[in-house]
C-alpha cells in the first residue's frame, strides 16, 4: 500500500520524497491565478497521492504540465476564474497553442494530458464549478501527432561513429572526477540503453555474474517500480569499475549509494561539495560532451535507447526477449522499435518463455555474499515449485510480479521439483479448453505461455537430471 506524502495543505509549495536518495519533487502553486485554481488543484494533487494509482513521478509531471495552459490562458486573455468557464472553443485553440509552442510531440502529448487528468479527476467525483459536459472529442491526440510513433529520431550510423570515437578520446584525457562520471555515465547508456534515470541508480552491488561466469547488472526503475538482469559487455564493466573507484572515498564520506556522483566547486578556495549527479546536470553535461568534440546533430540519451531496441528487434531476439531487456512494462513501446515484416512481427510478439534460473540442487544458490542460504533462508524463499531469489538476496515489502514467478527472473527452480512442474502442466493441457471457456486464467495468450514455460522447464530439468544419474532428487 502505498503511504501518502506529509504536506501541509496551506503552504504553495510542497517537497515530496522522490526516493532512492533522488532529489525531491517539487509541486509550486503560487503562479496559479486565484485562490480557486490554487485551492482545486492543491486538493486534486492531494487525492492523487491518497488514491495511490499514479506514481509520484506521473503526479508531478500532470502538475508541472498545467503551467503551459495556464500561460496560454494569460497570453490570451481569457477570461477563466473556474474549470467551469471553459468550453471546447478554449480547448481547440489550446491545441493550437501546443502545436506551436512545442517542437516534440511527446512534450504536446504530457501537456495536454496534464490537462485532462485534471479536469477529468474533478468531472468523475462531481465537484463544483467543473465542466457539465466533456469538452474532448477524441481528435486532440491525432492533431498533436503523438499515436504510436517512435517518439524520437534515431542516431545515425555517422553519429554515432563520432559519439563512439569521442568517448574513445575521452578515456585517454580525462583525469578529473565529473570527466569520468560524464564517460561513464555515456558509456553505460549508449551500450545497454537504460533510461536515465535507471542508470543514475546505479550502485556497485548492482554489477553479478549469471552461473556461467558472465556479467550481468542489475537495473532498477522507478518508471515501471520493477527490476530486472541484463548481459553486458566488457566496455560497460570496464566503465562502471572506473567511475566506482574514482568516486567511492567521496561516496563512503557522503552516505552516497549511487556511484554516479557530481563534484562541485565554490568560489571560496578549497571549498568543494559532492552529491548525486541529477538528470538535469546529466543532460547538461550530455550537450557539452558533444560541443566538446564537434558532435554537430543533436542527440539525446533516450535515443541510445531507440537505436539499440530497433538493432536488438531486428537482430536474433525476440519481442518478448527485447522487452525484458528494455525493462518495457507493455509490448507497445516495444511494437514502435520493429521495422521488420509483418509476418515476423505478429509470430515473435506472442512469445515468452521461461526466463528465471535452473541449477542442479539448492546448495548451488548462494545468499548477497555469496554464502549457502540456511535452512531459515529459504523457508523465506520457498515455493510449491521453486525458489524465490528476491528474499535471499534483499528485505522484501511488497513483491512487484506476484502470481507471475515463471516469468520473473528472481525464480529459481531444481530437479526436485520436476514432478511438481510435470503435474502442473498436466493439469493445464487436462483443463485447457475449460480454461479458455471460463476464462479462469485471464487470457489464453497468459495459458499458452504458461504452458510453453513448464516445458521449458522441464526439458531443462530433465536434462540435469539425467546428468546427474536418471533418479529423481
Amino acid at each position: 500500500m502505498k503511504i501518502s506524502p506529509l504536506i501541509k495543505f496551506s503552504e504553495n509549495r510542497w517537497s515530496v520524497s522522490a526516493g532512492n536518495n533522488l532529489n525531491p519533487y517539487t509541486f509550486d502553486f503560487q503562479y496559479l491565478p486565484n485562490s480557486w485554481f490554487r485551492h482545486t488543484i492543491k486538493k486534486i494533487t492531494q487525492e492523487a497521492f491518497t488514491i495511490g494509482k499514479l506514481s509520484y513521478g506521473t503526479i508531478h509531471r500532470y502538475h508541472s504540465g498545467l503551467v503551459p495552459f495556464f500561460t496560454f490562458l494569460k497570453e490570451g486573455n481569457y477570461s477563466v476564474d473556474t474549470f467551469e468557464d471553459l468550453n471546447p472553443k478554449i480547448i481547440e485553440e489550446y491545441v493550437h497553442y501546443l502545436l506551436m509552442t512545442f517542437t516534440s510531440p511527446s512534450t504536446r502529448n504530457v501537456k495536454f494530458a496534464s490537462l485532462k487528468h485534471h479536469l477529468r479527476f474533478g468531472q468523475i467525483l462531481g465537484w463544483e464549478k467543473f465542466p457539465k459536459i466533456d469538452l474532448f472529442d477524441g481528435t486532440e491526440r491525432r492533431t498533436l501527432q503523438t499515436s504510436d510513433t517512435l517518439k524520437s529520431m534515431l542516431i545515425d550510423d555517422r553519429t554515432m561513429t563520432q559519439i563512439d570515437e569521442a568517448l574513445d578520446k575521452q578515456h585517454f584525457v580525462m583525469k578529473s572526477i565529473n570527466e569520468i562520471v560524464v564517460w561513464g555515465l555515456i558509456t553505460l547508456i549508449r551500450q545497454t540503453g537504460m533510461r536515465l534515470h535507471e542508470a543514475l541508480l546505479h550502485e556497485e552491488s548492482f554489477m553479478t555474474k549469471d552461473l556461467t561466469g558472465k556479467p550481468l547488472l542489475e537495473v532498477r526503475s522507478t518508471k515501471t517500480h520493477t527490476d530486472r538482469y541484463i548481459p553486458v559487455n566488457s566496455k560497460v564493466v570496464k566503465a562502471l569499475r572506473k567511475v566506482a573507484e574514482i568516486t567511492r572515498k567521496d561516496r563512503e564520506l557522503n552516505s552516497i549509494k549511487s556511484i554516479f556522483v557530481w563534484e562541485f566547486y565554490r568560489k571560496t578556495p578549497n571549498k568543494r561539495r559532492v552529491d548525486y549527479l541529477t538528470q538535469y546536470e546529466a543532460r547538461d553535461q550530455l550537450h557539452k560532451f558533444s560541443k566538446k568534440y564537434g558532435i554537430e546533430v543533436h542527440f539525446t540519451y533516450h535515443q541510445f535507447r531507440h537505436n539499440l531496441g530497433t538493432e536488438l528487434i531486428n537482430g536474433d531476439m525476440s519481442m518478448s526477449e527485447v522487452m525484458q531487456y528494455l525493462g518495457h512494462d507493455s509490448s507497445h513501446s516495444t511494437r514502435l522499435y520493429a521495422k521488420v515484416r509483418k509476418d515476423r512481427l505478429a509470430s515473435e510478439y506472442k512469445k515468452l518463455g521461461f526466463i528465471g534460473k535452473i541449477v542442479e540442487d539448492i546448495s548451488k544458490i548462494t545468499d548477497k555474499d555469496e554464502s549457502e542460504i540456511n535452512e531459515k533462508q529459504r523457508l523465506m524463499a520457498q515455493l510449491p515449485d521453486g525458489i524465490c531469489a528476491r528474499p535471499i538476496k534483499e528485505t522484501v515489502i511488497d513483491c512487484k510480479k506476484p502470481n507471475a514467478c515463471l516469468f520473473c527472473p528472481k525464480f529459481i527452480t531444481t530437479p526436485e521439483f520436476l514432478e511438481i512442474h510435470k503435474d502442473h502442466l498436466f493439469r493445464i493441457k487436462a483443463d485447457k479448453q475449460r480454461y479458455l471457456e471460463e476464462n479462469l486464467l485471464g487470457t489464453d495468450y497468459l495459458l499458452n505461455e504458461t504452458e510453453k514455460a513448464l516445458k521449458d522447464i522441464i526439458t531443462q530439468l530433465e536434462a540435469i537430471q539425467s546428468s546427474i544419474g536418471g533418479m529423481p532428487v
